[in-house]
């Protein structure tokens, strides 16, 4: 910051402003936790079919063995309906959903938490089984960047008549990453179902509960979290992130 150049008054008797040579470096707020960022996946445009939850299969995914605890958007009702949202009948569910962000950001954990489903309208014979989820996340720059993915497995049982399957994956992923203004992120969804003889549709359910029976319980959103801290790179074009020691303190606690 500019001073007086007391030397420079003493001969002159005139105050002359001068830099400084105390330098400023912006640096993170270390007593800050950042913000759990709820991506809504809001699914226009397809099809809808009714669904009852008190007569459905409902299973979640378990972490470490235990139950998972995440910042989740959730209201409470007694409703008993909702709505299967899918592509088609007898066709896989596979549609991106892509976040913009407007600044540069340290993504720490993903938090992957979807309710996916699938419905048995006909049966002639054979098993349907709900199957996998598999998750890509990707980036898009100059060239695509890919960043992760993986194979989740439902646990979910066959369905050898009518009726309907749903599974909560609840998923953390932590494996950090850099996200930059006019460099899309792109999550994919796709389920990994097997398919029998008659006529079903699987897709993604926007808000379900975790519990089948119908009284006043706790619905969820499907979404997916981003942990995420800003970048310091938009204050300072000088500073820059060593991504190597960001992903040892996250992985090394």
């Amino acid at each position: 910051m500019p001073h007086l150049d007391t030397a420079v008054r003493r001969a002159t008797s005139q105050p002359l402003r001068v830099p400084s040579q105390v330098k400023f470096l912006p640096v993170a707020n270390v007593t800050d936790y950042g913000e759990d960022l709820a991506l809504h996946l809001t699914t226009v445009g397809m099809t809808e079919q009714a669904v009852t939850f008190s007569s459905s299969a409902i299973t979640r995914s378990l972490d470490e063995g235990g139950q998972p605890l995440d910042a989740f958007p959730h209201v409470y009702s007694d409703t008993d309906s909702g709505l299967l949202l899918h592509e088609g009948a007898d066709t896989q569910f596979n549609t991106d959903y892509v976040f913009n962000p407007d600044m540069q950001a340290v993504v720490y954990k993903t938090s992957i938490n979807v309710c996916m489903a699938l419905n048995v309208s006909a049966h002639t014979s054979g098993n349907f089984n709900l199957g996998n989820l598999v998750v890509s996340i990707t980036s898009q720059g100059g060239s695509k960047r890919d960043i992760y993915t993986n194979t989740f497995a439902s646990g979910a049982a066959n369905l050898s008549g009518t009726g309907t399957s749903l599974h909560w994956f609840t998923v953390d992923v932590v494996e950090p990453f850099e996200v930059f203004p006019n460099q899309p992120i792109t999550i994919n969804l796709k389920l990994d179902t097997t398919l029998a003889t008659g006529t079903s549709q699987a897709g993604i359910v926007s808000i379900a509960p975790f519990l089948k029976t119908a009284v006043l319980k706790s619905f969820n959103e499907s979404c997916v979290s981003f942990h995420v801290h800003a970048g310091l790179a938009h204050l300072d074009d000088v500073l820059r992130f060593n991504m190597n020691r960001i992903k040892a303190e996250a992985f090394n606690g």
